[in-house]
């Protein structure tokens, strides 16, 4: 249960920071010291009080933040590591960085054929015994 102020006990914002690791009530219950007898019924009570809901929807939006914010300076990085690449003539480094964006925009699209030799129908044989099914 919350504290009169509107605000979790340790415990129960430990777990929260557990469930945000891997979004498995039980195991964060856990982890953060509960019973593992009662994990999932733990789990289930704080996820469902209206304190838990609110810290817990903040708590996420602030990692999709800073999940989206490292993500974007991935793509920066890879994008300034390969321009420099190419300007010091190491292109394989340069075209490699490039592709690597290149695959993230979905720049390339890769055909895969479904089909026979040449581009024509499936050729299929079967066995006598095969045939005798």
């Amino acid at each position: 249960m919350g504290r009169p102020d509107g605000r979790l006990t340790v415990l129960r914002e430990v777990f929260l920071r557990e469930y945000l690791i891997d979004k498995n009530g039980k195991a964060a219950a856990i982890r953060a010291g509960y019973s593992p007898k009662s994990a999932a019924k733990t789990a289930s009570e704080i996820l469902s009080q209206p304190t838990s809901k609110r810290i817990l929807a903040q708590m996420l939006k602030e990692q999709a933040e800073r999940v989206l914010i490292s993500a974007d300076q991935v793509l920066l990085d890879i994008d300034r590591i390969a321009d420099r690449a190419y300007t010091q003539g190491e292109f394989n480094a340069a075209i490699r960085g490039k592709e690597l964006l290149g695959k993230h925009f979905k720049l390339f699209t890769e055909k895969h054929e479904h089909g026979g030799l040449g581009g024509g129908p499936v050729q299929l044989q079967i066995t006598d015994s095969e045939a005798n099914l």
